[in-house]
């Protein structure tokens, strides 16, 4: 039998959590922490060991080990099921919002083995660096479905739609933002857009990953772009 949980479930589950953990409406500020405590989900902190330098988070299954630093020595070390290890290093204050992405995509991975009995492998969390050059099955590991549902059950938590609509409609006065190609905005804009990050602790792209999600982006031509930004001079906010 294979059992499969689709992204209608992922976006349900995570609207529900928030619900249930967080009150509503759910706050400005997702307390992932709490989350995590009320799932009743162990978070640790350890020198990550492992071969790949990338990885920086493991949920675990109790039977996979984890390779740490002990008293200077690597060791291999099996962690209790519905246990997450984040590298020692995301617990400095500048790097509070990529600590608070990996732990909501660890949590994602436990809540997707609860809905799906047959995902149970222990699974990490990588930074993508895009100056290293990479084998087929560490590209394919990054890019599995299992992460891509986990990026986005992460997000959605961090970001409920309810939450990042009330701030754009807050910062920017408007229920879309102008859009010019992909991903530029017009310069006026960009102290409103870093509200929005600021306020919801998350990072630029995953917000604007958000924005488009929930259909809170107006697309406009590059064309229109440079016909605005002649007249009121300015850059380009970038990807």
């Amino acid at each position: 039998m294979q059992v499969y949980i689709s992204n209608k479930e992922i976006e349900q589950i995570a609207e529900g959590l928030v619900q249930v953990s967080c009150g509503e409406p759910p706050p400005k500020y997702i307390d992932i922490d709490g989350i995590a405590a009320y799932l009743g989900i162990t978070v640790v902190y350890e020198q990550i060991a492992e071969n790949d330098p990338d990885k920086i988070g493991f949920a675990s299954d109790g039977i996979r080990p984890l390779v740490v630093w002990r008293n200077g020595r690597k060791s291999s070390v099996i962690f209790p099921k519905d246990t997450v290890v984040l590298e020692a290093l995301l617990l400095n204050p500048s790097k509070k919002t990529r600590r608070r992405l990996v732990l909501a995509h660890e949590i994602s991975h436990i809540l997707i083995w609860r809905a799906d009995p047959l995902r149970t492998a222990a699974c990490f969390n990588s930074v993508y660096d895009t100056e290293r050059t990479y084998s087929m099955n560490e590209l394919h590991e990054r890019l599995s479905l299992e992460e891509s549902q986990a990026n986005a059950m992460a997000a959605m938590i961090l970001m409920p739609r309810v939450v990042l609509t009330d701030s754009v409609r807050r910062h920017l006065r408007r229920k879309a933002i102008p859009v010019y190609g992909d991903c530029v905005f017009l310069p006026k804009m960009k102290p409103a857009l870093q509200k929005v990050f600021v306020e919801l602790g998350v990072s630029y792209s995953s917000m604007l990953i958000q924005l488009r999600k929930y259909n809170l982006l107006e697309q406009h031509s590059m064309e229109e772009y440079f016909k605005k930004t002649m007249t009121d001079g300015g850059a380009v906010y970038g990807c």
